[in-house]
């Protein structure tokens, strides 16, 4: 409704995976990097933690096209439920074409080592891309994951046992001192990558990348309202989003010339967001 207000070719702050809207330089592009190389050599398993609207989700997806686009891996994307590890387990299990209808932990294991059968060579590598992991930071929840990170099946023609799975798991902070809570599961962890909410000049290039993705002016953002907006959404992308498309709503009611700070606290009063105390590491 505002794009053509603000001259934009498209919506610059939806929560949608496009390869346009990755903020370049920033850690995301880093973990993308580092987590496809993961797959692609070969390691048994990462992990990537960070605060809820970080953007784990939108690092999972564009790894997912670049082993996708680069290596031909089969990549299966899925989502830990609530409901615990034995749901993930059926998920799996279907995706791969293997009996679902396991009952419990151990019936659904033992159809994994099917998998070394149903082929006369060696399967291929399969990389998993987990998100919200923390849900399975339970006993049998560990146990699954660390079964799928070391699990291997003989190459009929080398003789050499090789791992079926490359495990990437994304979750929360509460993910990480479970893992470092079961030492067999650690030593199985080759990549450990934490994602940090954006500083404040972060924010103002997030903001500008976005806007400059569309074609549109990035000083449609004032100065004071680039730092109300980091205020407001702590440096989360997906606060960011949600502040900054109000905010251009607002303006384009308002028939602004520009987004001032008075906009940004008026979006932020609009979707509920309470100006939270920066992260200490950014005072």
């Amino acid at each position: 409704m505002y794009t053509a207000y603000w001259n934009l070719k498209g919506n610059p702050f939806l929560n949608a995976i496009d390869r346009r809207y990755l903020f370049a330089g920033d850690r995301h592009e880093e973990a993308i990097a580092r987590l496809a190389f993961l797959a692609e050599s070969g390691r048994l398993a990462g992990a990537l933690t960070g605060p809820g609207g970080v953007g784990k989700s939108t690092v999972l997806s564009h790894v997912a096209a670049e082993i996708d686009a680069r290596y031909h891996l089969p990549v299966l994307r899925l989502d830990a439920v609530p409901g615990g590890h034995l749901p993930l387990v059926r998920q799996i299990l279907a995706a791969l074409k293997l009996d679902a209808s396991a009952a419990t932990l151990p019936e659904a294991l033992l159809q994994f080592r099917r998998l070394a059968d149903l082929r006369p060579d060696a399967p291929p590598r399969t990389v998993l891309l987990i998100d919200d992991a923390q849900t399975l930071a339970t006993d049998p929840g560990l146990h699954f994951l660390r079964y799928l990170a070391d699990f291997r099946a003989p190459n009929r023609k080398t003789h050499v046992e090789e791992p079926l799975f490359t495990l990437i798991l994304a979750g929360t902070p509460d993910l990480l001192p479970a893992i470092q809570a079961d030492p067999g599961f650690a030593q199985l962890i080759q990549i450990l990558f934490r994602l940090d909410p954006f500083s404040d000049a972060q924010t103002t290039a997030y903001v500008q990348h976005h806007m400059r993705a569309v074609g549109g002016d990035i000083w449609s953002f004032d100065r004071p309202a680039l730092e109300a907006i980091w205020r407001y959404s702590g440096g989360l992308p997906r606060r960011i989003n949600l502040l900054c498309d109000t905010a251009l709503m607002l303006g384009f009611a308002a028939k602004a010339t520009q987004v001032s700070a008075a906009l940004v606290e008026q979006a932020a009063r609009d979707v509920s967001l309470a100006a939270p105390t920066p992260p200490e590491y950014y005072l």
